[in-house]
């Protein structure tokens, strides 16, 4: 009966291969940008947005529009100032071949709301919370995320091993940010007649495309409780992904520390398996094709192009599930 230990160092051959053929390729750089690349998404942020709605509902109340009908409505859309994690361009969107589609990298934080949209604007009121919600929407957005990095990349532990422990260490520092920003959100004066102030806490992140206005979207909701949404989404992913970096680069700078014995170990198996791969190639070739009949010069020529066409396929099954069937041009990465 196997064990899981048997089943890693499987594994570990298959990588240390898998890499002979196709010679180092910087496969975990590459999925560690695919999730960096998930959990900053629109599609991501969007579905989390969408989840956390559903939490709010449980905790809100829709103030009448007439208690605030005639007072100013003030939104200030972000007092934190822009940090590089803010100002990095995103969205970076490619063709079926692999090339970069135009306009579709831009920014995307430091946005407000149109001012044509303050005349549809609706407040919540926000019921006292505990720590069980606050709880709640962090579970919310850690789930999501996960998700969403799972339907990508499927069972690849790697990636996700590595989010999740990213997501564990900020949970203490998220859960305390949406507390802060709960705070935030429910303290809008709406009765004092001197105007309504809406304050968010951290940059809004621009909903339009590249080649639009920027903007921070329609307000389809409480505009406090949108905003607080989305202070939540931005504060968390910033902090998850800045510590997913630090993590993976951290693990980076100790790849030294390898087992030798294991490479050796790894090497001569390497080798087994390709003679076993050319020893069957040559039953194939001479015995079986050509009935033993003729030079063994011809099996032996024979068995090595089979060879190599054995393992040259087998190196562009490994490019295309590398970039898991994005662009026609992987499947040649051994000859990048």
């Amino acid at each position: 009966m196997s064990t899981s230990k048997d089943v890693n160092i499987f594994e570990e051959f298959l990588d240390f291969f898998n890499n002979l053929l196709n010679g180092y390729t910087p496969e975990d750089e590459d999925e560690n940008n695919e999730v960096l690349n998930i959990i900053q998404s629109e599609s991501t942020m969007e579905s989390i947005s969408l989840k956390l709605n559903t939490v709010f509902k449980k905790l809100t109340n829709t103030i009448e529009q007439n208690v605030y009908a005639n007072q100013k409505i003030t939104i200030d859309c972000g007092r934190d100032k822009l940090t590089d994690w803010h100002l990095k361009p995103m969205g970076q969107k490619y063709t079926w071949y692999g090339a970069e589609i135009p306009n579709t990298k831009c920014i995307k934080y430091g946005c407000c709301y149109d001012v044509t949209q303050t005349a549809n604007i609706s407040l919540s009121a926000i019921n006292q919370t505990e720590s069980s919600d606050h709880l709640e929407m962090w579970n919310t957005i850690q789930q999501e995320m996960v998700n969403q990095v799972h339907l990508t990349l499927g069972n690849n532990s790697r990636p996700l091993t590595a989010l999740n422990s990213a997501l564990n260490q900020v949970k203490v520092k998220s859960i305390s940010n949406i507390e802060k920003i709960l705070e935030n959100a429910s303290s809008i004066d709406v009765e004092s007649g001197q105007g309504v102030k809406i304050i968010a806490l951290s940059p809004l992140r621009c909903k339009n495309k590249c080649t639009e206005p920027a903007s921070a979207g329609f307000v389809e909701q409480g505009l406090n409780v949108q905003i607080a949404i989305d202070n939540m989404i931005s504060d968390i992913t910033k902090s998850v992904t800045e510590t997913y970096i630090t993590m993976v680069s951290r693990t980076s700078s100790t790849i030294s520390n390898v087992d030798m014995k294991k490479i050796y170990i790894f090497a001569a198996f390497s080798c087994l398996l390709i003679i076993t791969i050319f020893i069957i190639s040559y039953i194939i070739v001479y015995i079986v094709l050509l009935k033993g009949k003729g030079p063994e010069i011809v099996g032996y020529v024979g068995a090595t192009v089979l060879t190599i066409i054995i393992l040259m396929f087998w190196s562009m099954i490994l490019c295309l599930i590398r970039a898991r069937g994005k662009t026609l041009k992987s499947v040649f990465c051994m000859f990048r």
